[in-house]
């Protein structure tokens, strides 16, 4: 289970009030998604820098 945003990427939920999501652990397939998306995210092929006054 996973929550993503664009400006947070990919964000892991292993716990849900007090209880734990499968064995409360990031999975593989969000941390392969995690991994992927940051990587992605550092590629200047796929990111546009925001420049603040």
């Amino acid at each position: 289970m996973f929550i993503t945003s664009t400006a947070g990427g990919i964000m892991p939920v292993t716990r849900i009030d007090d209880a734990a999501i499968s064995n409360g652990q990031v999975g593989y397939v969000t941390r392969r998604l995690m991994d992927l998306y940051w990587r992605k995210h550092d590629d200047p092929a796929w990111s546009t820098a925001v420049v603040y006054p």
